[in-house]
Order: C-alpha cells, then structure tokens, then sequence
C-alpha cells in the first residue's frame, strides 16, 4: 500500500516540476540583474526539489528500499 501512494505522489511531483518549469523566466531583456536571477532561480529550485521528492519516491516504490 505504501509503495502504490509513492508511486501516484511520485508521478504527481514530476508533473508539478514539468508546472513548476514553465514559469522559468526567459525573455530577459529590460529586467536588472535581481529581476532576472530571481525569475530562473525561485521557479528552477521548486523544481528540482519536485523531481528529487520524485526521484526518492519511484525509487522507494519500485525497490522497496528506503533512502537511508
């Protein structure tokens, strides 16, 4: 039972980080510098924390075996 809610929660973190990548900003003409890192970096790092959860759960879904 565990393994199957990993796998759905895992399968929905990989669909919130594909959500997450669409706001990364990339016209970046006319922004300063604090504009523009803060529109790549707070969308890009929402991101990849989803798809490591992600990771971590398909992992514990399809092996059985916990992180640590």
């Amino acid at each position: 039972m565990h393994r199957t809610i990993s796998g759905v929660l895992g399968l929905l973190l990989i669909l919130a980080g594909l959500v997450a990548s669409g706001y990364i900003e990339t016209n970046l003409k006319g922004d300063t510098f604090v504009q523009g890192a803060v529109g790549i970096l707070v969308p890009g790092v929402l991101m990849a924390s989803a798809w490591y959860m992600a990771y971590v759960l398909l992992r514990f879904a399809i092996t059985g075996k916990k992180e640590r």
